[in-house]
């Protein structure tokens, strides 16, 4: 392999070779810029197409990530200086046709990054696809949002569109097919891939999306009321005013890190259990150029009609005990309420249920010190994770325009990240237990882990999911064929009642389970 450079739309780009933990050699061209950096007078304002270069531009460093409390690092990250991508490839043969995957990390919406920290292409890199990772503009920077004309939002989104725009001009340099361009994500990145999916902008611009413990339709995925965080956040930094241009003004003086600083003092310890966040995605009706022009409850009503492939681990809520294990067990079972997230109690109120309600049904209406916070772990998978995820199942199905595929991912006997940062051992995969199975994560190396080693459960796992989800990529069907390592065929989830999903364990298995919603609403 010689050194690759490749012709862009903006110029010539210098990347890469690599060889991957599995042995082979592969491409790489890192820290691409598909937007013009959204510095001074652009922070805040929707992203704008990148400027050409002279000469061969080097892409062999990861673009910065967007400014963050980094939390596996615990330290202040990044800028503003943050639209990049990256792209892995086997081999540059251009018009090959080869699927595209592009990847949208997770940390709601105001951590993480596209790099190769957690998000290496080594496994997925077996097969014959394009991947490309993203980053994208996060917390304030990305979702500023004083619902006028003058800020209305959604920037970050509108990143993720320009990514996407990028791919349709330059991928099949890469070898990569425009016309088949796969969306997935994890968390908040599968929410993102979700609203990208369902957003008039991105029209033509995606084909299939794989959503993994997140949907728009997730009470922490839209913000009620967005713009009193704007206002909060001047208040934090001693600057009070209602004036839309005023703010806008204001905060683009404001260091970076100072911003991300206050931005994380805007959180209670009961919003921190409700899982709300000060800045994220919401309606934009009164942009000139609006990303979701209306309410999400009503787009996803609409379907889709391209395939879809989502689901979830099947012990999400594990990732609660983060905050649960700072909480008092009095004061939560005293003010339960006002643990819960705005947008749930909407929706329970909606079908005649209380809190207390649901205690009941989750054997949480008697607390004690001792087991608080296991009894609720399963409540807060549910509800945050779960019931998003049933409901947006039940209109896709209603509206039958593309096929639906529905997994949840129980395989817990490897390495857990989420359980070692809450000092856990309980039984079941958590909140990202199903990533390390899709990407090589040098920060292992960094904690001293071993990554998966041939042979073993935990590798199958691996090469069943990168079979799965690459076959999906491929033609919308994630088990083809049955084999030796795909024993089971992935039939698609047509009752809306009565979910048959893949479970993904040490052995594949197709299983049922009813509806969240329904059993809340009938029970």
């Amino acid at each position: 392999m010689t050194e690759p450079v490749v012709v862009t739309s903006c110029g010539h780009l210098r990347g890469s070779i690599e060889k991957s933990v599995e042995g082979f050699e592969y491409y790489a061209f890192k820290g691409v810029p598909y937007a013009k950096p959204p510095i001074g007078e652009l922070r805040f304002q929707d992203p704008q197409p990148p400027e050409a270069w002279v000469g061969t531009r080097d892409a062999t460093i990861f673009g910065s990530p967007c400014a963050q409390f980094d939390q596996f690092k615990q330290s202040y990250v990044g800028s503003d200086d943050c639209l990049y991508l990256n792209i892995y490839v086997k081999s540059i043969t251009p018009n090959l046709n080869l699927p595209v995957m592009m990847w949208i990390h997770g940390g709601a919406f105001s951590f993480g990054s596209g790099d190769d920290e957690l998000y290496g292409p080594d496994y997925l890199l077996r097969k014959d696809i394009v991947l490309v990772t993203i980053n994208y503009r996060l917390g304030v920077f990305g979702f500023l949002n004083l619902e006028d004309e003058i800020m209305p939002g959604n920037q970050g989104m509108k990143d993720q569109v320009m990514a996407l725009r990028w791919i349709q001009q330059n991928i099949a340099i890469y070898g990569g097919d425009p016309n088949n361009v796969t969306l997935f994500g994890e968390s908040s990145g599968a929410a993102c891939v979700h609203y990208l999916a369902l957003s008039p902008m991105t029209k033509g611009l995606l084909h299939k999306i794989i959503c993994q413990s997140g949907v728009a339709i997730n009470t922490w995925a839209s913000l009620p009321n967005p713009k009193q965080y704007a206002y909060a956040l001047c208040k934090t930094l001693g600057y009070e005013t209602n004036k839309s241009e005023e703010i806008v003004k204001y905060l683009r003086t404001i260091d970076h890190f100072k911003l991300v600083k206050m931005q994380e003092k805007l959180r209670s310890i009961e919003e921190k259990m409700q899982l709300l966040y000060p800045f994220g995605p919401a309606m934009d009706v009164k942009s000139a150029n609006p990303f979701m022009p209306i309410p999400i409850s009503e787009a996803i009503q609409r379907g889709l009609n391209i395939p879809v492939l989502l689901g979830y681990n099947n012990r999400e809520g594990i990732y609660s005990l983060a905050t649960l294990q700072n909480a008092k067990m009095r004061d939560v079972d005293k003010n339960f309420n006002n643990y819960m997230h705005p947008n749930l109690l909407s929706f329970l109120q909606k079908n005649n249920l209380t809190s207390y309600n649901l205690r009941e049904i989750y054997n949480c209406a008697q607390l004690t010190e001792q087991n608080y916070s296991n009894k609720l772990i399963d409540l807060m998978g549910d509800m945050y994770i779960s019931l998003g995820c049933h409901i947006t199942i039940k209109f896709l199905i209603l509206q039958n325009l593309a096929p639906i595929y529905f997994y949840k991912f129980s395989y817990d006997k490897g390495l857990s990240l989420t359980k070692l940062m809450v000092q856990t051992s309980l039984k079941g995969a958590s909140h990202f237990d199903e990533v390390p199975y899709l990407f090589y994560m040098r920060y292992f190396d960094t904690l001293g882990i071993d990554h998966l080693q041939r042979g073993t459960n935990s590798y199958k796992v691996m090469e069943q999911m990168i079979e799965m989800w690459t076959n999906f990529a491929k033609n919308g069907m994630p088990t083809s064929t049955i084999s030796n390592l795909i024993s089971e065929k992935w039939t698609r989830v047509t009752n809306p009642i009565h979910l048959s999903y893949m479970n993904i364990d040490t052995k594949l298995s197709m299983n049922n389970t009813i509806n969240i919603e329904q059993h809340l609403c009938s029970g």
